[in-house]
């Protein structure tokens, strides 16, 4: 999404909504693989017009969000979630934690707070369901949903570091970089090239077949999976190294587009 689908300003290029539309007809599936929630993207799913299974949280949660229809879920076990929220607390971080519903926050920042603010202009089927409390043991103890994800957010990403290497030594679940400012903590193993790998089986499509397009470091071994990883052109160094096809024009540009007419046209 971010970097990649979505320009500056968080909207789709209209070059990617046609290009999208062109898979369509094509009879080529089109799927998201973010590390959002699922929840947080189904206004984007509309405007593309399709309803297909989202690889969400990195991985960790792959499922068609309008129906709640489950392919895979991995879960983070409660009482790693606990230890990563006083972990953030400890470190003075904002954390974020999402549930197999619902994104709960301490606070009324960060993400939270867009989404609140985003809530009031969206229809009911695609609004995003938030829980905010100081009481994060409550939440974490008390909720029937599963936990799928920790999202560490900080302005200075030396403390990023040093919040995931602490839980990292603590739990033993490592963290992927989704931004300077973000990082997002899964359970072990769990990687977007691995809930691509498990979708395309379920249905019945080969690796070769497959193409995967990102930019950031959480998107590097999904696109070194893939029959074709494609970066974009703002992608990082890793990424870009890792791929076999750098588009020519970054995500604000419609990079997206450009990757798709390549694959269509060969």
């Amino acid at each position: 999404m971010d970097g990649t689908l979505l320009d500056q300003d968080k909207k789709i290029p209209k070059q990617n909504i046609t290009a999208v539309k062109k898979l369509k007809d094509a009879g080529i599936y089109f799927v998201i693989a973010t590390g959002r929630h699922d929840s947080m993207i189904t206004s984007y799913l509309d405007q593309l017009e399709i309803e297909m299974p989202v690889i969400s949280c990195n991985g960790a949660l792959v499922r068609e969000p309008f129906h709640d229809k489950l392919f895979s879920s991995t879960p983070i076990e409660k009482k790693q979630m606990l230890a990563i929220a006083d972990i953030c607390r400890d470190h003075e971080v904002d954390y974020h934690i999402y549930a197999h519903h619902t994104i709960f926050g301490e606070h009324l920042t960060g993400k939270v707070k867009y989404y609140s603010e985003l809530n009031r202009q969206l229809p009911e089927r695609e609004q995003i369901k938030l829980y905010i409390s100081e009481d994060y043991r409550g939440f974490i103890e008390g909720t029937p949903e599963e936990l799928y994800k920790a999202l560490i957010v900080s302005d200075i990403p030396e403390h990023i570091q040093t919040v995931s290497d602490a839980i990292f030594a603590q739990t033993g679940l490592r963290a992927a970089f989704s931004d300077t400012n973000l990082a997002d903590v899964m359970q072990s193993g769990i990687t977007k090239a691995s809930a691509l790998k498990e979708l395309s089986e379920a249905l019945g499509i080969r690796q070769e077949e497959t193409a995967a397009i990102g930019d950031q470091s959480n998107d590097l071994d999904m696109i070194e999976w893939a029959g074709m990883g494609i970066a974009m052109a703002n992608a990082i160094p890793e990424t870009k190294q890792a791929a076999r096809f750098v588009t020519k024009k970054s995500n604000g540009e419609g990079g997206v587009a450009e990757a798709i007419e390549m694959l269509l046209s060969r």
